[in-house]
């Protein structure tokens, strides 16, 4: 018989939020600017991301969140909800988004 190996789930807290990254709100990432570093035990890591949000109809179809790699997956936070792309990337600047 042969060697049995057992994968370890991937913690979720280590993803890394990229650029096209589909968050669970169905918003799609745009740019982001990594703001905080995983420390185990102690917090998640956090960045500051553009992005585009896909609602039929909506006013604001692009914000600027905090998003957290939590254990459950990606959440965001604290939106800055824009009506043009223009101005959703002049306040992503703003935040300190590069």
């Amino acid at each position: 018989m042969g060697d049995f190996v057992t994968i370890a789930p991937i913690d979720a807290t280590y993803r890394i939020l990229t650029v096209d990254t589909v968050l669970p709100n169905g918003a799609t990432v745009l740019a982001c600017n990594k703001t905080g570093e995983r420390v185990p035990n102690d917090t998640y890591a956090s960045w500051l991301a553009l992005c585009a949000r896909q609602y039929d109809n909506t006013p604001h179809p692009y914000v600027i969140w905090t998003v957290v790699a939590r254990p459950n997956g990606f959440e965001a936070y604290h939106g800055h909800y824009c009506r043009t792309y223009d101005e959703a990337e002049a306040k992503y600047q703003e935040l300190g988004g590069r």
